[in-house]
């Protein structure tokens, strides 16, 4: 039987080669997962009252959401780049809130846009894969 550092080790090694061979949307969908984690997380860390916890992954969180906001293209993406800014920065402002009020509602909005943003990402990631789908079918 695996000891917890090797499955924890076993379970970093697998994420990686994961992030590694993924394609750009793919990786989107990957923060998102993981910034939904650390939230949820967090939140549960707030109504423990697990200080450290609710640290670890509320700067999990603001990590994520910041680095999406810090590659949004705004000369390509116009008017949509600019909604996400503005999304992501109200995502902030909240976890910001949650933080020092210690209060884990302020984190339910944050979740709610990250779940619908993810599940539109999710649905351009499995468009993005359906040509490839379709090309192994015929040569197999």
């Amino acid at each position: 039987m695996m000891n917890t550092f090797s499955n924890t080790a076993a379970a970093s090694r697998y994420r990686q080669t994961e992030v590694l061979t993924t394609s750009g949307v793919q990786l989107i969908v990957l923060l998102y997962d993981s910034a939904i984690q650390a939230i949820e997380l967090a939140s549960d860390g707030i109504a423990r009252r697990h200080q450290p916890d609710k640290a670890r992954f509320l700067g999990r969180a603001v990590g994520i959401v910041s680095e999406l906001s810090s590659v949004l293209d705004f000369e390509r993406g116009g008017e949509i780049a600019k909604s996400l800014y503005r999304l992501y920065d109200y995502m902030l402002s909240e976890i910001t809130q949650a933080n020092l009020r210690n209060d884990a509602r302020r984190l339910d909005g944050p979740l709610r846009c990250l779940k619908e943003m993810r599940g539109a990402w999710h649905q351009v990631a499995q468009q993005q894969d359906q040509p490839a789908l379709g090309m192994m079918n015929e040569k197999c």
